[in-house]
């Protein structure tokens, strides 16, 4: 009895000790399980924190670049007001020292009296060739503004004037925009080209005057790929590079060219510094300070707008060729592609001539768009193609208000009107500066009323 008494007590123990043991096990395995989500916890809190790091020092460096971009803005300002103020102390130093030394020719052992020198430096700086009265009669006897400027440059003053700014690319640049001939103004870019590599201005004007006059070869495909090289984020250069390759029947490396254009944000907008060089060549033939910068500004040589639209129009041809064999994915690439590039250059020049031709490009790309979507039947996707093509178009039309009440603006423009529209542009960009003209916000107002008026009337049941 006893033995068996001994033998229920062992076997109770055993399953006591063996209970003991499995909820051991569990409360380990549980703390174990606890172990690991605390630890996979804090490695989520550390890259929650790595990654908070890594965004507040991409924030502190995006501060850091806009602060850049606004002094280098300022910068910019501060120093094209200093060219301003440099050009006019120069042309009066000019002025008085050639008069100085005509009046030492004339009379050089009798010397005027300081009196009499003062008044004939005061008339001598007055004495102008031309001023705006003089440009007005020039424009409208000579039938224009490019025959008035053929009266007032001259070969002479223009190698006259480069051999004073010689080491300036935008010098050479503005020399060929105001020579006569094709032949000089190849010469002059092409000199351009070959003294100063590395300067986008030049290499864009060679490469655009030899598509302007049908002088493609291969060198024009070197000279884009060396602007490539020197400005990689100019959609520019690729718009050449496709132009080149739709005229040569590449049609592929046309359109994969046009889509490494849409992609970039910008196009190198240098027409200050080739207003600012040609003023200079003006000044030097004896024209005012307003009618110079007048002048430079008024037949500013952007011809590249013209490459632009004959690239668009390639375009849209190849959008229509890949819809009609099906290839409905592609077409509309094509032409988003020729949207975006509008897009871009409306936002990047100063001149308005950049809104005019690249809202042109945008409007030709949204109406095929908004008709290739029509025909597969995506209502959706047609109507919001419909709202952006409104928008850009909505705006098409304040420019072309603007344009036209600038010309009667213009005709009345006096040497402090042309210099301030000038200076405002500079600083501004045309389209604000045309906006402030009083008789232009004027005009827009009207066709803001005359809209709403059309608008009403076409609401009325």
């Amino acid at each position: 009895m006893k033995q068996w008494a001994y033998i229920v007590f062992i076997s109770v123990i055993t399953v006591i000790c063996i209970c003991f043991i499995v909820l051991n096990m569990r409360s380990v395995r549980r703390v174990t399980s606890v172990t690991i989500e605390l630890a996979d916890l804090e490695e989520q809190i550390r890259k929650a924190n790595l990654e908070r790091d890594l965004a507040n020092q991409k924030v502190r460096r995006l501060e850091a670049e806009i602060s850049t971009l606004l002094e280098q803005r300022k910068a910019e300002l501060r120093d094209i007001e200093n060219l301003r103020e440099s050009l006019k102390q120069k042309k009066i130093t000019e002025v008085k020292q050639q008069t100085k030394e005509q009046m030492a020719v004339e009379q050089p052992l009798v010397p005027l009296p300081k009196e009499q020198q003062q008044n004939a430096e005061d008339v001598e700086e007055k004495v102008v060739k031309y001023d705006a009265d003089m440009l007005r009669e020039m424009i409208t006897s000579s039938g224009g503004l490019e025959g008035a400027i053929r009266q007032i440059v001259t070969s002479e003053g223009i190698d006259s004037t480069l051999q004073q700014h010689d080491g300036n690319s935008a010098h050479w640049v503005a020399a060929a925009s105001l020579a006569r001939e094709p032949e000089a103004k190849l010469v002059y870019l092409e000199e351009a080209a070959a003294l100063y590599p590395d300067s986008s201005m030049a290499i864009s004007s060679l490469i655009n005057a030899q598509i302007a006059y049908d002088h493609i070869d291969e060198s024009t495909i070197a000279y884009i790929d060396q602007m490539k090289k020197i400005d990689p984020t100019n959609a520019l250069a690729d718009c050449y590079a496709a132009y080149v390759q739709f005229n040569n029947g590449d049609i592929e490396a046309a359109l994969q060219s046009l889509s490494q254009a849409s992609v970039k944000d910008r196009f190198a907008d240098e027409s200050i510094d080739l207003l600012m060089a040609r003023n200079d060549y003006f000044l030097n033939e004896g024209c005012t300070e307003s009618v110079a910068l007048g002048l430079s500004a008024f037949d500013l040589p952007l011809s590249h707008m013209g490459m632009l639209r004959e690239l668009s129009e390639y375009a849209m041809v190849q959008a229509d060729t890949l819809y009609g064999t099906a290839r409905y994915e592609d077409a509309l690439q094509v032409v988003t592609n020729v949207s975006k590039l509008g897009g871009t250059l409306s936002s990047s020049g100063r001149f308005i001539i950049s809104d005019r031709v690249g809202m042109a490009l945008q409007i030709s790309a949204l109406e095929r768009a908004k008709q290739l979507y029509e025909a597969l039947g995506d209502i959706t996707k047609s109507a919001e193609i419909d709202s952006q093509l409104q928008a850009v178009q909505k705006r098409s039309e304040t420019v072309d208000v603007m344009v036209q009440a600038f010309g009667g603006v213009l005709q009345n423009m006096d040497d402090q009107g042309l210099a301030d529209y000038v200076n405002g542009v500079i600083l501004n960009g045309e389209f604000t500066t045309l906006q402030n003209i009083p008789e232009i916000a004027a005009a827009l107002e009207l066709a803001r009323l005359q809209r709403e008026a059309e608008s009403s009337e076409t609401n009325i049941p």
